[in-house]
């Protein structure tokens, strides 16, 4: 009888990834040891090639459901992963397949954690000198150096953390969903390896996915009122950034008003049930 040797499957949801699919599974794929890991790519309600650019990268797994619906990709995934270990990546991040392996290595050395990530790093290569500014800011935040940061693209649980919960729910926050499950000293950041996230190219894109951040946490808010949710958005923790280093208040200009004109969108959203529209930020997957 044939055993299964497959540690972690890496499940990547993807809709209309046309532009940056590609781009994913060759980094991803750099340092994978496909013995122990398997890539499952779920296009989910793509009206693009996504799924045929996916297909063409030999030992990685495509299923095409008609439901767009990352929630709905996420759940499916499981369903055909054989890993007990899961990772989730998002098809519009650069995350190395080593990376993936240190992070499970990780995870295996370490049983109490539940869920890990690589460090976070921003390319700002395209970005506008204010969508700059924002992230100037947002970097130093107490937040950003959280040992127990993971998500915004990618998280990778443990055997016991996936048995933490059946399936997905529906929410827009998957990553934030998972960080309420656990404690910060189940939550781990692997600073030995990174993943990039690409910035917004201008305010405008910034101010949409940062308004869908902001409607996640109200939304996690008020499924789990008293899970810690959103504390990267509070005054407080701007201010005291901006005490310990003063040179960034010409950039907090910016910060704050991206935060208001965020806070105010979201909450008339929540407000009026808006929670389908999803807030994509195409310009920086135009830049590949």
């Amino acid at each position: 009888m044939a055993t299964n040797s497959i540690e972690c499957s890496i499940i990547i949801p993807a809709f209309n990834e046309s532009n940056v699919i590609e781009r994913c599974l060759s980094k991803l794929l750099e340092g994978l040891d496909l013995s122990r890991c398997e890539i499952i790519v779920v296009a989910n309600g793509c009206k693009d090639d996504t799924v045929e650019k996916a297909q063409k990268f030999p030992g990685v797994q495509v299923e095409n459901i008609a439901q767009a619906s990352k929630v709905a990709a996420l759940n499916t995934g499981d369903k055909l992963a054989r890993g007990k270990f899961r990772a989730y990546i998002d098809a519009d991040i650069l995350l190395s397949g080593s990376a993936v392996i240190t992070v499970l290595d990780y995870l295996q050395a370490n049983s109490h954690i539940k869920v890990a990530a690589p460090k976070i790093q921003f390319d700002l290569s395209h970005s506008s000198l204010l969508v700059k500014a924002f992230y100037s800011v947002w970097k130093s935040l107490p937040y950003m150096k959280d040992p127990g940061l993971v998500g915004s693209g990618v998280f990778i649980l443990s055997p016991s953390g996936r048995d933490s919960f059946a399936e997905f729910p529906a929410l827009i926050s998957d990553d934030g969903y998972v960080r309420t499950l656990f404690r910060r000293d189940e939550r781990a950041m692997v600073e030995q390896c990174r993943f990039t996230v690409f910035a917004p190219n201008t305010v405008a894109d910034l101010i949409k996915i940062k308004t869908r951040v902001r409607l996640g946490n109200l939304e996690l808010k008020r499924a789990s009122p008293t899970a810690a949710i959103g504390g990267e958005n509070t005054l407080k923790a701007a201010l005291k950034t901006l005490i310990v280093n003063p040179w960034l208040i010409p950039a907090a200009m910016v910060y704050f008003h991206v935060q208001k004109q965020t806070k105010t969108r979201a909450l008339i959203r929540f407000k009026n049930n808006e929670m389908e529209k999803w807030d994509r930020d195409n310009g920086s997957r135009a830049n590949v």
